[in-house]
């Protein structure tokens, strides 16, 4: 992979994080629910109807559980897509050490393994030896190993300013 091709990767990954807040804009407007219960995806021979999501989303209780973990799909992807293309160019590109350096590589790859296991932290030996992990006034401790990611801690306004230092970091520290 060429240095373009992550910075498009990245691209990438930041539009279909932008994607999924639109869809959230568009779900909170009860002007959708009748275009989604006329139309449906089609694909390989098969048709599925948005009838059940304009139900969902015409009931606040389901609306806001449903929401909520559609924007939890959005923060691992862009959080775990990321890190691991970082990863792997750093590693084919021999500039791992570069990346082991920056000051949020371990809390980022700490919240990469929580959101990579039901946004719990399970926390191993070696992750046990970086705590605590403080990164963009967040701490990450051994207390919480076990614990459920709270999105009060790491939510949708901290994914993006991660990834933003992983572009930062892309833009002006590799080559």
């Amino acid at each position: 992979m060429t240095k373009g091709e992550l910075e498009s990767q990245l691209t990438n990954a930041k539009n279909n994080y932008i994607l999924g807040l639109a869809v959230i804009s568009l779900f909170s407007s009860p002007e959708a629910y009748p275009i989604l219960e006329r139309n449906n995806a089609k694909f390989g021979g098969h048709s599925v109807s948005f009838n059940q999501v304009a139900n969902l989303l015409r009931k606040p209780t389901d609306r806001d559980i449903a929401v909520k973990e559609f924007l939890n799909s959005q923060l691992r992807a862009l959080i775990k897509e990321t890190f691991e293309l970082l990863k792997d160019y750093c590693d084919e590109t021999n500039q791992s050490a570069i990346l082991k350096a920056q000051p949020w590589f371990h809390f980022a790859r700490i919240i990469r393994n929580c959101l990579s296991h039901n946004f719990r932290f399970e926390f191993n030996s070696y992750d046990k030896s970086f705590l605590p992990l403080s990164w963009n006034r967040r701490t990450i401790e051994s207390s919480m190993d076990g614990q459920h990611l709270k999105l009060e801690f790491f939510g949708y306004p901290e994914a993006w300013d991660l990834f933003t230092e992983f572009h930062t970091f892309v833009s002006n520290r590799l080559r």
